[in-house]
């Protein structure tokens, strides 16, 4: 998965809740949260591929 992928399955977690106008579970925040990391963990790790994969004008 990429980091939008990891961004959309956590947002869709959190969305569920809010839209049965419950309370989120504590398995379900981890469970958001878990996937929000990996987004921000997938980012990075594009972006550095991206630049490692450019080549250099000097």
């Amino acid at each position: 998965m990429n980091a939008a992928e990891y961004r959309a399955a956590a947002e869709r977690i959190l969305a569920k809740d809010r839209y049965s106008y419950q309370a989120i579970t504590p398995y379900d925040f981890r469970k958001a949260e878990i996937l929000a990391q990996l987004a921000v963990s997938a980012a990075t790790s594009e972006t550095a591929e991206a630049r490692t994969s450019q080549p250099t004008n000097a």
